[in-house]
């Protein structure tokens, strides 16, 4: 019998899609190699399920945290006490997937310890959804599946429909990725858009739907085809697309227009808004560090990557 077992989840950052998914646009998010976060799981003593955290955690997340494990065991029908252990780089509240992370290294690690096959990307992206729906209400789906990998991923309604092959022609460009500092959490951030959504009314919403897939689906052409110019364009009507919702605030958007008029092809947020994380496309290494060099009195820190996806 197994009785250790590891597994692995990405950060992530959303390119197309932010709420809009919800109502069943078509959305783009990729993985983040230099986030991760590993879970360990081992056995304990015999009996009903039951999760012992070994790491020290604030009250409210380590409830959270014993939640999604709990699902995740529950997943790979585990029982007995199952011990769990964690070690991430992926920042909390900020934008970047944490919970996702965590549900999808949970799941993996415990259908390991139940011995199971490696779950089919459907059956990891279900079981890690339901566990992600612990923490913030009904889950899309869209971030698990970004944090299973690190190739872009095209979703819509709970499915991806494609792992997206970047064009070789497009590795000297950068994502230039900023941290605002505050943030509320993301349930709450979900909240007010779906009241804003609300009080837009179906034919507004179905709208900014329409837009927002339209502009996944640009923004998968240029990635596959290396049109930077393009790409700029997806984002831009991404962005433009979030406003309605009530979730970029005045930092935000001064930061924002900073980043543009600093040179960067274009500039949105990514993840629930109200804070947190902006995203920023620039041509190179050099732009991006101008255009976060523009921005730094505005930030609590940055990250360039490249756009094209390296293997985990």
């Amino acid at each position: 019998m197994t009785t250790t077992a590891t597994g692995h989840g990405h950060g992530k950052t959303i390119l197309i899609g932010e709420h809009h998914v919800m109502d069943g646009a078509r959305a783009l998010a990729i993985g983040l190699p230099p986030f991760r976060t590993d879970v360990t799981l081992s056995r304990g003593a015999p009996g009903a399920l039951r999760i012992a955290l070994l790491d020290a955690l604030d009250p409210l997340v380590a409830q959270d945290t014993r939640q999604m494990f709990q699902a995740a065991a529950e997943s790979a029908g585990l029982t007995g006490e199952i011990r769990a252990q964690i070690a991430s780089t992926v920042p909390m509240r900020r934008g970047l997937g944490s919970s996702a992370a965590l549900a999808v290294a949970a799941v993996r690690a415990a259908w390991r310890l139940a011995e199971r096959p490696e779950p089919t990307g459907a059956e990891l992206l279900e079981a890690a959804r339901n566990c992600e729906s612990v923490v913030h209400g009904r889950s899309s789906g869209l971030d698990p599946a970004a944090a299973a990998g690190t190739e872009p991923v095209l979703f819509q309604r709970g499915q991806v429909l494609q792992r997206v092959q970047v064009a070789p022609s497009l590795t000297t460009a950068r994502w230039l990725l900023v941290d605002l500092g505050a943030s509320v959490p993301t349930r709450d951030a979900i909240a007010i858009a779906i009241h804003h959504r609300r009080e837009l009314g179906p034919a507004a919403v179905q709208a900014l739907t329409d837009a927002t897939s339209a502009a996944a689906d640009q923004a998968l052409h240029a990635l596959e085809h290396g049109d930077l110019p393009e790409l700029g364009q997806a984002l831009a009507t991404a962005g433009a697309a979030m406003e309605p919702l009530g979730v970029v605030n005045v930092a935000m958007r001064e930061a924002l227009d900073v980043m543009r008029v600093a040179g960067a092809r274009a500039a949105k947020q990514t993840g629930a808004g109200l804070g947190g994380m902006l995203l920023a496309l620039c041509d190179d290494e050099a732009q991006a560090q101008a255009v976060a060099a523009a921005v730094a009195p505005r930030i609590r820190a940055f990250w360039t990557l490249a756009i094209f996806p390296e293997k985990s």
